[in-house]
């Protein structure tokens, strides 16, 4: 027999089977700090997504690795694995991932149909006037507990009222015309989204501190960290170095770049610095030493021991891999 969760879940999967799909890949949009950047509309900061990735088996990994500051969730219609932060995880069809703003995620491994319905959206579409009522909007994402994972699963009781009203706002988003009503009905059905997430994600009654402020401080240090490391990972950087350049002692950086990212500091600037190997790898025919010089490795046997560690296999086969027509 079917359950009233499971029926919900399907109408949502078969609804979006039938809709026009999105090509997109991260190649050429992730800048050095690995940040995304989107354009969003000025009245209504809001975009909504059907994807699907023609060039995945490029993406996966650690290419695919960044960081927004805009808020994030999508719905899986494959599996696969996704890592945001401190979490790693598995999805399926029907589950539910959040995107916490500054924090770096992307996917480990899919399917290659996997095709999510992505919901972009900045605070100000929802927080115009820094009232605690219209925060409590972004409690899943703002004051959910670090431990738990970012991830809700479709045969959760609390998914059938979040999958009722992703079906909601998806056929607005994909069958009304242009219009200020549209506009209005979108913040509507995202707003009984967020309200659905909350329920799932937060305690009845739970209360926490306004984070607004707070995450603008992150956002604006974070920016200043990334840049600098962006600028100087191909020299030797130290965490010391990078915490006088923010004006912070080295033990507070550390806390801090962990907490805001989910990331250790070593393990970001490492495998920034294997990112730009691969890419380079990937686009010329410079040398795997001249390659561990430009990107900050001690020396080639360096690169080559990181490299194989990270992807399974070494620079030279990567490179012919990748560089296949």
């Amino acid at each position: 027999m079917t359950s009233a969760v499971d029926t919900r879940k399907l109408g949502l999967l078969s609804y979006l089977r039938s809709q026009k799909h999105d090509d997109f890949t991260v190649r050429g949009r992730i800048d050095d700090r690995r940040f995304l950047p989107r354009e969003f509309p000025a009245d209504l900061p809001v975009m909504i997504s059907l994807q699907a990735y023609p060039g995945y088996r490029r993406m996966i990994g650690e290419q695919w690795m960044h960081w927004h500051d805009y808020y994030e969730f999508w719905l899986a219609t494959g599996s696969g694995q996704y890592r945001s932060g401190n979490h790693q995880f598995s999805f399926a069809p029907g589950d539910v991932v959040l995107v916490d703003p500054l924090k770096l995620h992307g996917v480990i491994r899919m399917e290659p149909t996997h095709s999510p319905l992505v919901i972009f959206f900045r605070a100000e579409a929802i927080v115009r006037n820094g009232s605690d009522v219209d925060r409590g909007f972004l409690g899943a994402w703002d004051e959910r507990a670090d431990r738990i994972p970012p991830l809700l699963d479709a045969n959760a009781v609390s998914a059938s009222a979040v999958h009722s009203a992703m079906l909601r706002l998806a056929e607005i988003w994909f069958e009304r015309p242009e219009s200020e009503d549209r506009a209005v009905e979108l913040k509507f059905h995202l707003m009984e989204v967020l309200l659905e997430l909350r329920r799932a994600f937060l305690p009845r009654g739970y209360s926490a501190p306004n984070t607004m402020v707070r995450r603008a401080e992150r956002m604006a240090r974070l920016n200043r960290i990334l840049e600098y490391v962006g600028e100087h990972c191909q020299e030797a950087v130290r965490q010391p170095e990078v915490a006088r350049h923010v004006g912070m002692s080295t033990s507070r950086f550390r806390a801090f770049f962990k907490e805001t990212t989910g990331w250790g500091f070593s393990d970001y600037l490492r495998d920034l610095r294997l990112e730009r190997a691969a890419r380079l790898l990937r686009e010329t025919t410079v040398s795997v030493a001249d390659i561990a010089g430009q990107t900050g490795f001690a020396d080639q046997s360096h690169l080559q021991r990181l490299f194989k560690a990270k992807h399974a296999v070494s620079p030279l086969a990567y490179r012919k891999t990748h560089q296949q027509p």
